[in-house]
Order: structure tokens, then C-alpha cells, then sequence
């Protein structure tokens, strides 16, 4: 059993077969991880670990990176530690995930931690069911946060036969609902009103642009989330664009961009990306409206399946039909910094949940959500 590691994007073509013939998300694609290594600037090194057992092979996809070690209470960050962090990407475990193969690669983790090269590892949003969460549980208590597991719902949806059957399978008081939102919104801008489904792009600094101008004004920008009209994204954008994955729905008014949803078509499936709206316009229901209409085009494509990403929200378990759960592990290095860090870390949990707790039962959470992404807005 060995493990070994690559660190330079100039040896990573030895990968390239067994790479492309196990990946199997937007995240893991072997042209569009290298882009993203070439593009960030907190870059120190990509890191591939490599555990080959018996005949079996697994790749675990990193990053290591300068940043900020920043636990949260809610949206509230109040923290911020520079670090150095070795980075599993979503859906970053490739190849033969069997029990020993995952377990070698932990230990190597913890390995990597000891040797004073990174301050924290951080495995992003690893699945309930994944070998690589029941060898982190088995080996890592000591070297994690200690703290219960953040469970996030994953959702999935099949999309409809035929254009219009997402409609046509809703409760008649919902559909009329939205047909009713559908009207008004044309009743106040008479003939002003399109909707632009887009798969081809020629020029998409002009495209990100004008989705920025919306982006700008959501809650997530408040929070430092959502699409960002930067070099990266662009870049990335333009290699989906020239693979054919790209997808953008934009809702116009006036000729202005009002609301937005992206994401990537890969083997048949829809992983959404981003999506925001103009606040100005929440009384029409823009995102159902957004969502509603995209569904029709996904289902022209002949795409079969909808993957809504990362983060919950209750449309998503409002429409999606299969759900999974999802935790983000850590793992903090030894010696005084490790430890700081992952003290932090669990105090901060403790007090995160206590608050949740309170608000469910008190009945006032979902609230207070709605106030802070309201400022967040404002912000």
C-alpha cells in the first residue's frame, strides 16, 4: 500500500486517463480544476494525493492555500486567522473509494498536517454514505473540532417529459398562482418582457457584466457569496462555453437584466450554479418564475435530471425528489496554532447551535434568516 502525491500542474498528464475516466462533476473535471489552480492567487500548491492498493487506485483532488480561518454564528464572521489550508474540493475523491484505500488517504492527511505544512485540512461537503467520512470518524476524533457533524440537504430533481409538465404536475392552485405572477409581471411592462435561454456565447465579459449589475444587489453578495463578475469566473465561464456545458437563463425588462440562474450541463445533468434577482422585483416571484421556465428549456435539451448545488433553501426541497446529507470535516494541525484553531472552532459550533436552537423553538427562525439577508441586501 503507498501513497504518493503530485503537486506540479506540469506532471499532472500522467493522471489525465484514469482522471477523465472517473470524474464525474463539474467540480472534479480534470481541465477545469487545472484552470482554477492556474487562477487563484491564494495558490501555494495543487495537491493530489494518490493511494494505490492491490490493483485499486483513489485520487484525492486538493488545493493548498493561503486564506482565513473564519468560524461562524449564524452569518456572523467576527474571526479571521490567516492559514494555511489544504483544500479537498466538492466531489474531490476519484477512483476505487474502497474502505482501504480511503483510510490510507486519511492517515496521509493527518501525515501532511504533522509535517508543518498546512494549519487545518478542510474535506468540503462530504456525503453521509461516503468511506471517506466513516475513516475520517474511525481515525480523527483528536485531530478534529470535536464538535456534532453540520448536516446540509443535497437535492436532486428529474425533470419532466415534455416542456410544461413541471406546470401540469402542480396542484391547480400553485400553477394558477404562478400563472397569475407570470401575467402580472406582463401587464406592468407590456411587450418589454423576455426571457433569453442561452447555450452559445461569443462574448461573455459582456454577459457577466450585466448579470453583475443584479448580482450586486442580492442578499448573497451581502454575505460574500453568489456570483462575482471577476477574471475567474470568466475564464471558467469561457472553458464551459467552449465545451459546450454553459448554460444561462436571464430574465430582461426594458432591455436591463432582472434576475439570473447559471449552471453547467455535464452527462446529462443540470448542476446549478448561481442565481439572484432585482429586489424591486420580489413581488413578482422572479426565481419560481426563473426556475419554471428553465425547466422548460432543460426539457427541450433532453437533459434529465437537475442537481441544485450546494446550500439549502426551501424551493429546492419544495421541488427536488431525492435528497442526501452532506458535512464539510476538518482536521487542525498539532501544536499551539492547531489547537487555538480548533478550539475556536468547536466554541464557536456551541454556540452556533445553542442559537438554533432557541430559534426553532421559539418559532422565529426562519425570521430572523429573512431579517439578516434583508440587510445583508442592504448592505
Amino acid at each position: 500500500m503507498t501513497v504518493r502525491t503530485i503537486i506540479r500542474l506540469q506532471d499532472f498528464e500522467s493522471l489525465r486517463t484514469f482522471w477523465e475516466e472517473h470524474q464525474n462533476h463539474p467540480n472534479n473535471d480534470f481541465e477545469h480544476f487545472q484552470l482554477v489552480c492556474r487562477l487563484r492567487q491564494d495558490l501555494v500548491t495543487p495537491y493530489i494525493a494518490i493511494a494505490e492498493n492491490d490493483g485499486t487506485t483513489a485520487l484525492l483532488v486538493a488545493r493548498l492555500e493561503k486564506g482565513r480561518f473564519s468560524p461562524a454564528i449564524g452569518y456572523f464572521k467576527p474571526l479571521k486567522v490567516p492559514v494555511n489550508t489544504l483544500t479537498v474540493i466538492y466531489q474531490g475523491l476519484l477512483g476505487d473509494a474502497n474502505e482501504e484505500n480511503c483510510r490510507q488517504l486519511i492517515s496521509h492527511l493527518q501525515s501532511f498536517l504533522k509535517s508543518g505544512q498546512a494549519d487545518m485540512v478542510t474535506l468540503h461537503l462530504v456525503h453521509e454514505n461516503s468511506p471517506l467520512l466513516k475513516a475520517f470518524k474511525d481515525n480523527c476524533l483528536r485531530q478534529s473540532d470535536g464538535a456534532p457533524a453540520k448536516w446540509l440537504a443535497h437535492w436532486t430533481m428529474l425533470l419532466p417529459e415534455n416542456p410544461g409538465g413541471l406546470l401540469k404536475n402542480m396542484r391547480s392552485k400553485h400553477r394558477s398562482w404562478i400563472v397569475g405572477r407570470q401575467k402580472k409581471l406582463g401587464l406592468a411592462y407590456p411587450d418589454k418582457v423576455v426571457w433569453r435561454w442561452m447555450s452559445r456565447f461569443d462574448d461573455i465579459p459582456d454577459i457577466t457584466s450585466r448579470i453583475e449589475v443584479v448580482a450586486a444587489r442580492t442578499y448573497q453578495r451581502g454575505l460574500g457569496a453568489g456570483f462575482v463578475d471577476d477574471d475567474e469566473v470568466r475564464q471558467r465561464y469561457r472553458l464551459l462555453a467552449d465545451r459546450g456545458r454553459l448554460r444561462i437563463m436571464l430574465l430582461e425588462i426594458e432591455g436591463n437584466v432582472k434576475a439570473f440562474w447559471i449552471g453547467t450541463v455535464y452527462k446529462g445533468v443540470f448542476h446549478s450554479a448561481a442565481t439572484g434577482y432585482d429586489p424591486d422585483f420580489r413581488v413578482y416571484e422572479l426565481g419560481t418564475l426563473m426556475f419554471v421556465n428553465m425547466i422548460d428549456e432543460l426539457v427541450k435539451e433532453g437533459v434529465t435530471k437537475l442537481d441544485f448545488g450546494l446550500g439549502d433553501a426551501f424551493y429546492k426541497e419544495r421541488f427536488g425528489d431525492e435528497s442526501w446529507q452532506e458535512t464539510t470535516l476538518l482536521l487542525f494541525a498539532p501544536g499551539v496554532k492547531g489547537i487555538f484553531l480548533r478550539s475556536s472552532q468547536y466554541c464557536f459550533n456551541a454556540v452556533d447551535n445553542s442559537l438554533r436552537r432557541l430559534l426553532q423553538k421559539t418559532g422565529i427562525l426562519n425570521r430572523v434568516k429573512t431579517t439578516l439577508r434583508r440587510l445583508a441586501r442592504k448592505g
